[in-house]
């Protein structure tokens, strides 16, 4: 009788793409020469540990440890194939991967591995360019991860200002130095949640510096990193700042007349120009003098410095209208509010006999909805005589009557002051940027450069939404909170290496991508998202079929869709990653 044929599934999906880019990139190498294994490690070196794991987490948009020896065992064909490794599903327990992310977290290891990834990165895929006015630049930012975790003395997770608006879970802060134009993290800095970002800017760009090898830098950041300091420091290292000037000390002072004289006519302004020309706003600078006190040397002498920076006045036709429409908002709401300072006299309803309670639930009202000097409030006393009786019990023909006046204050009119709301408008939409960048710099390219920000700031967004999902972390250990944090910033790497590649192939060939999209087949696009590519891979089904009978073995492969095609294309990866895997 003949025997019935064996047939055995693997689904493919994203899996080899993953291990092509992460080998690309050198990872596993990386690892083992920068970080090492502990002197006890035996079995798979932790570069391949870290290899599997990435792919686990961003095949499985999932983060925890305690899956991932299970998933090794299901495609363990798979991965000994492509990696050409030799390991059991029981290397991924629990605690070698725990031991995996403590290695990642010290210091010394991880900024020694940050650095060779970066270079092997810029020599795999040239990512230093010059991207405004002929220099390289980059942006230093920071962002939150938050847990169920109770705050330790010293310990890592602490409660502090939440960037996620969870202020009520302890968190860690992540400082990141990210490089323009493509916004690739090149520097990463786990520390403390409740540190203030203000002294965190001048360490990691001190890193930036050592990793890029190269002063002359322009650094960007928010009003946080606009510190007097900050500024002076970038200076006297022989870099360059871009920043945003928080609008308080002197700045706030000096503001109203920065955007008076744009107004009247007294500076003149020219007309700002977005990447396709269309016009965003208008604005003027001006150069001025700084001067502060910087502790230079080993022995920390304090000694003064003086440079020369540019403040740049501009008004952002977007913001501007964004903000008149908050405003028209806030006036309505102001009005409705006033308006129900006085009901109609009833049970329960409070009435206000005394003006200077009225008035200062009035001036409360305005405060509240920035309408200080916008809206004109009108109102009238009602008053209202009436005689009672005095004494106790019924009242007699021979009792005594008293007057009794009752007096209530009614708002009868809230009107616009519109002179004012019309000189509100005109304020409205302006901000300050400083910058020592040289003149070859214009005004000009320091907005748009600024505006360009995005490209760092996604790599926040990336980390935060799926596949990666950084909240909630859910290791305990300050060891294993930072070390999980880094090995996620790998992550956020590879799918931005996935999407810069494919961009620029995509650019150079002037094409655009379809198939990316579930029920969209004909919607193409520039620039495809790792989310959106990984997706399409996985909705494909990729399967081998290993079918044995009769002492034959015999494979089968489904055809691979026209995006996996493409990808691997632009990725300089061969074809050879998924159809090899016949040879399982």
């Amino acid at each position: 009788m003949n025997e019935s044929p064996t047939m055995t599934h693997i689904r493919l999906d994203a899996i080899p793409l993953l291990l092509g880019v992460l080998m690309q990139m050198g990872i596993p190498q990386l690892y083992d020469r920068e970080i090492g294994d502990h002197g006890s490690h035996t079995g798979l070196s932790g570069g391949w540990m870290l290899t599997i794991w990435l792919t686990f987490i961003l095949s499985q948009s999932d983060h925890t440890k305690y899956k991932v020896e299970e998933w090794v065992a299901r495609y363990q064909l798979l991965l000994t194939s492509h990696t050409r490794q030799s390991f059991k599903s029981s290397e991924f327990n629990d605690n070698r991967l725990s031991s995996l992310l403590s290695r990642l977290s010290q210091p010394q290891r991880w900024e020694r591995f940050e650095d060779a990834l970066w270079k092997q990165s810029v020599d795999v895929y040239q990512l230093e360019m010059q991207s405004v006015g002929g220099l390289y630049s980059a942006h230093v930012d920071s962002t939150t991860a938050c847990g169920y975790h109770e705050p330790q003395i010293d310990g890592l997770m602490q409660r502090g200002h939440s960037k996620d608006h969870r202020p009520d879970l302890a968190q860690l802060k992540l400082m990141t130095v990210a490089t323009h134009p493509h916004g690739h993290l090149a520097v990463a800095q786990v520390t403390t949640g409740n540190t203030a970002d203000d002294v965190l800017y001048l360490p990691i760009i001190a890193r930036a510096r050592a990793i890029f090898n190269r002063t002359g830098m322009l650094y960007s950041g928010d009003t946080k990193m606009a510190a007097l300091v900050t500024r002076a420091t970038i200076t006297r290292d022989g870099d360059y700042y871009l920043v945003v000037a928080p609008l308080s000390g002197e700045t706030a002072l000096s503001f109203p007349k920065w955007i008076e004289d744009a107004i009247s006519g007294a500076q003149q302004t020219v007309r700002l120009y977005n990447d396709e020309g269309e016009m965003i706003g208008r604005g003027y600078e001006f150069e001025r003098h700084c001067a502060a006190e910087l502790t230079i040397g080993k022995d920390c002498a304090v000694e003064p410095f003086a440079w020369s920076e540019r403040v740049q006045i501009y008004r952002s036709d977007a913001r501007g209208a964004q903000q008149v429409k908050d405003l028209d908002k806030h006036l309505k709401l102001a009005k409705a509010e006033l308006l129900k300072l006085t009901p109609k006299p009833k049970r329960g309803r409070r009435q206000f006999r005394d003006q200077a309670k009225l008035e200062a639930a009035v001036k409360a009202i305005l405060e509240q909805h920035g309408a200080e000097g916008l809206l004109r409030v009108e109102w009238e006393v009602e008053q209202k005589t009436e005689y009672r009786y005095t004494g106790r019990g019924r009242p007699t023909a021979s009792s005594k009557r008293e007057e009794v006046i009752e007096r209530r204050f009614r708002i009868t009119k809230v009107t616009r002051h519109q002179e004012a709301i019309a000189a509100k408008r005109e304020q409205l939409g302006w901000r300050v940027q400083l910058t020592n960048a040289p003149a070859g710099v214009p005004l000009q390219t320091c907005i748009t450069h600024y505006r360009s920000n995005w490209c760092g700031e996604r790599n926040y967004h990336r980390l935060k939404s799926q596949p990666l999902g950084i909240d909630r972390l859910f290791v305990r250990k300050d060891d294993q909170l930072a070390g999980l944090t880094y090995l996620l910033t790998l992550a956020a790497r590879v799918e931005l290496v996935i999407e810069f590649q494919v961009a620029r192939g995509l650019r150079e060939e002037k094409r655009e991508m379809k198939g990316l999209y579930s029920g969209l087949p004909q919607r193409a696009t520039p620039t495809p998202t790792a989310v959106a590519i990984l997706a399409a891979v996985t909705r494909s089904e990729i399967t081998l079929t290993k079918m044995e009978w009769e002492g034959k073995t015999s494979f089968h492969l489904t055809s691979l869709p026209d995006v996996l095609v493409e990808v691997l294309h632009y990725l300089d990866l061969p074809m050879s990653l998924y159809t090899d895997g016949v040879k399982i």
